[in-house]
């Protein structure tokens, strides 16, 4: 079998230096001795995620969709739903 050689060129992806495996059964309770490290922000013109900018309409509109989509989702539930109870008292009693 041979080995692996991995090429590493130092730079870092992801800091996890502050990261601390969870505690299985208890928290802890004891402070944090050192203060997280302060990421720098990029200044790049070629942002990937730009601001919108919409108007009131829009948004109103964005919300309205989302409701009704949400409230459309859930009126198939309750009606599957009742759909099931009735079926199981009327038909099979």
């Amino acid at each position: 079998m041979s080995k692996k050689i991995y090429d590493d060129d130092g730079r870092t992806i992801a800091d996890m230096s502050g990261i601390e495996r969870a505690p299985l059964v208890l928290p802890h309770f004891k402070k944090k001795k050192e203060a997280p490290h302060e990421v720098p922000e990029e200044t790049d013109d070629a942002s990937p995620s730009p601001e919108i900018q919409m108007s009131g309409d829009e948004r109103r509109g964005y919300i309205l969709g989302a409701l009704g989509a949400a409230l459309l989702i859930g009126a198939i539930f309750v009606a599957a739903g009742a759909l099931a109870i009735w079926l199981m008292t009327v038909v099979w009693h």
